[in-house]
């Protein structure tokens, strides 16, 4: 057998190395590949036991409260509460509550109260009612929007701040200001952020009085917007660089209990401002008309209230046969119908409790002043009135008392005279 060269057994030695390089490579290539099926099935495995726990959550008994980690909007809860909603309203995810879950709106919407003290000495007094109007017809539907459009900004976005009821109190007193002179007041903003940073009744965005903040307002008035502008929980100081009298007031403010007088209030006067509770699917509401569904959930905060928002009342009207009144938030337009909401009467706003401003417009502020005067003239009618029966008892009182002495006088006995028992009879009736 010939003896190889050396250039041939390098040859060959070459060609053994790359054959022993490329079943190396193939080994390495069958191993990745197989461990990558691995992963494969594992996350399958995994995949699979997520979807059986997500299906066994959808299939959590009807009624049963959410947790406080779970997700206000989550689509199988939006899916349940459209289920339950029969068609009336539609739920869906929406900007503002984006991300929140069932402890954010425990703990960040809670604060807002009423003070629950009408016709109290120094507190807010009940509407004075004009039996002559309580009769007269009302539409069967109405929005003040329509008729003063230029009156109505969009929804305020109150951020991470439950600030609703200062939001609502210069929103509906801007908008009355505007339809009482429109030529006057357009387009007109107050500043929610003066309550904010300036009340010291109120916690600024840990809530305040939706009756009781207006005691502030008709005290010392609130600037335009502009002057101090929406800060929320960035909080800014109570300061501005605008004049004292650029402030607008109220003459006077009032709590309203019936239903046909709120109407006709918003119908002649423009928006009030009235408190509502909060459940939680009606914080995802979308569109329609809401009437809390059998599986409703009540939103309380962490001391374990109900929580209530603040809310204007704009309209009202009926769909298939349920009325409702149209309220604004301050959620943003994202959020409801362009921020608004259509909500069954009788269901969740407070109709027992609206609050009615009067604002300090030149024709209120004589009408004021006019109804001063009357008052006085009334109480000083009263004095006299008064004054003369006060005579008159001490003149009757008199006599009886001399009917008595010449009685006595002349020994008389058994039952008085006529006369003196119909002077007695006088003083117990006008004494009455």
């Amino acid at each position: 057998m010939p003896k190889k060269s050396s250039d041939a057994i390098d040859k060959e030695e070459a060609k053994a190395n790359a054959a022993i390089e490329k079943a190396a490579r193939r080994l390495k290539e069958t191993e990745a590949k197989n461990q990558f099926n691995s992963y494969v099935k594992l996350a399958g495995g995994v995949g699979a036991a997520i979807f059986a726990a997500v299906v066994v959550v959808g299939a959590i008994p009807e009624g049963k409260k959410p947790g406080m980690e779970a997700w206000l909007a989550d689509r199988w809860t939006i899916s349940a509460v459209n289920k339950a909603a029969a068609g009336k309203f539609t739920a869906a995810s929406n900007p503002f509550f984006n991300r929140w879950t069932h402890g954010d709106a425990k703990y960040g919407l809670g604060g807002i109260t009423v003070s629950g003290m009408i016709g109290i000495s120094g507190a807010v007094q009940y509407c004075p009612s004009d039996e002559g109007v309580e009769s007269g017809a009302l539409p069967p539907s109405y929005d003040a929007r329509e008729n003063w459009a230029a009156c109505f900004s969009e929804a305020a976005d109150s951020g991470n701040c439950s600030s609703s009821y200062a939001i609502a109190a210069a929103d509906v007193l801007a908008t009355r200001f505007c339809i009482a002179d429109v030529a006057k007041y357009p387009s007109l903003r107050l500043s929610a952020q003066q309550v904010l940073s300036c009340d010291k009744k109120s916690q600024g965005c840990k809530g305040g009085g939706v009756d009781s903040v207006w005691a502030y307002i008709q005290r010392r008035g609130l600037y335009p917007e502009k002057c101090l502008p929406y800060a929320g929980e960035k909080g800014a100081a109570c300061k501005t660089d605008c004049a004292e009298s650029d402030k607008l007031k109220v003459v006077d403010h009032c709590v309203m209990t019936k239903e046909k007088s709120i109407k006709r209030e918003i119908y002649n006067r423009g928006p009030v401002v009235a408190p509502m509770y909060l459940k939680s699917e009606y914080l995802i509401y979308s569109s329609g008309v809401y009437m809390p569904t059998n599986d409703s959930v009540q939103v309380y905060d962490k001391g374990g209230t109900a929580v209530q928002h603040a809310v204007s009342i704009v309209g009202w009207g009926k769909s298939e046969g349920t009325p409702y009144w149209t309220v604004k938030h301050s959620w943003g337009t994202g959020w409801g119908e362009n921020g608004y909401a259509r909500v069954a009467v009788d269901s969740i706003v407070r109709e027992s409790y609206v609050v009615v401003a009067i604002p300090a417009t030149e024709a209120n502020m004589q009408e004021t002043e006019q109804k001063k005067v009357e008052e006085e003239q009334a109480k000083a009618e009263a004095k006299k009135e008064r004054a003369a029966r006060d005579e008159r008892i001490k003149e009757t009182r008199k006599k009886h008392e001399e009917a008595e002495e010449a009685k006595k006088a002349a020994g008389e006995t058994g039952d008085a005279p006529a006369a003196a028992q119909e002077d007695e009879a006088e003083i117990e009736v006008t004494l009455d």
